[in-house]
């Protein structure tokens, strides 16, 4: 056990060396898009895994919010989508997105996937990202760990009876889904 908490400080040491060594490359002038691409991301994902905006209307620094919940909440919204539930759904939603991308849109689409791939069996290789701020084949696309400020992935392998499908959750920065896309495995190019 002495193995594991060592290996978990390291890990929140090295966290903590990387934002220290961020921060002290903006306060020398490096630009967010020469510290994404050090870390093979885009400037926009830099900047939301470490940037610190400042709000207009407060003149207060905008925080981060932690990720970690998201994993599980991007499995219980397809879940809840898998079983009808209908309320369930709506509950996890932001209320403008409620109005633009209305339940019936949803178990549409939930049907198709039905149709092609049969129910339901679980998830696989869950992760959270940024809307394309980060490439998938730099190694870094699994590892946005911690916090980030604004919008946030869950990406997730659907495993199904007859086949798999990529699901992708939006969350906004109070963890309300802001959207859902249901995409083949192997597909890159997507909206967010």
């Amino acid at each position: 056990m002495d193995r594991i908490s060592r290996a978990q400080q390291a890990i929140e040491d090295a966290h903590k060396e990387l934002q220290d060594a961020v921060l002290e490359a903006r306060a020398e002038g490096t630009t967010w898009a020469e510290i994404g691409n050090s870390l093979g991301m885009s400037r926009q994902a830099a900047f939301k895994r470490f940037g610190k905006p400042t709000d207009p209307t407060t003149g207060e620094a905008m925080t981060q919010r932690s990720i970690e919940n998201l994993t599980a909440l991007t499995e219980k919204y397809v879940t809840l989508i898998s079983q009808g539930n209908k309320d369930g759904v709506a509950a996890m939603m932001h209320p403008r997105t409620r109005k633009e991308l209305p339940w019936s849109t949803i178990i549409d689409e939930w049907k198709q996937v039905l149709t092609e791939n049969g129910e339901l069996e679980g998830f696989e290789d869950t992760f959270i990202t940024t809307p394309k701020g980060m490439k998938p084949d730099s190694g870094m696309i699994r590892k946005a760990v911690g916090k980030i400020l604004g919008i946030a992935i869950g990406v997730t392998t659907v495993k199904l009876e007859a086949g798999e499908i990529s699901a992708r959750v939006a969350f906004d920065n109070d963890d309300a889904v802001v959207g859902v896309l249901f995409v083949p495995t192997d597909q890159t190019d997507v909206p967010f």
